[in-house]
């Protein structure tokens, strides 16, 4: 089994802050998403080809890397990958990652893959609280 999670939201956290009209004022990286990153060594342990498949552009790709690093699971990993803003459903197709299951925190990329890859299955990952149920 091929598994897929997404980066940002998924296996980190952060959290929005709002002004007084409600808009988006900022956001601030928190760190790992502790249960994903255990969900994440689950697929590993039951023998599972694993991947970060980011929509982050091909610059960042070491940050990525070093975070990953950081929390203790880029060795366990088959690859990480950054489809430079593409839609990850149409780059998995492209790149010939055929994803059983993919872990997101976006609902229009869970929507991609249910249009473009209907037999892979999505996991919608909650965002920290302080997003009031934005996603």
């Amino acid at each position: 089994m091929i598994v897929t999670f997404d980066f940002d939201n998924t296996l980190t956290l952060t959290r929005a802050t709002w002004d007084k009209e409600g808009f988006l004022e900022d956001e601030e990286y928190i760190g790992p998403n502790e249960k994903m990153i255990q969900y994440l060594k689950n697929a590993v342990s039951l023998g599972h080809k694993v991947l970060v498949v980011s929509s982050r552009r091909a610059e960042l790709l070491e940050d990525t890397k070093n975070k990953l690093k950081e929390f203790g699971i880029l060795q366990l990993l088959n690859g990480v990958h950054h489809t430079n803003e593409e839609w990850k459903a149409d780059w998995c197709l492209e790149n010939k990652v055929m994803t059983n299951k993919h872990f997101d925190d976006d609902k229009e990329e869970i929507k991609r893959f249910k249009l473009v890859m209907p037999e892979t299955e999505t996991i919608l990952v909650p965002l920290h609280p302080s997003w009031k149920g934005v996603g």
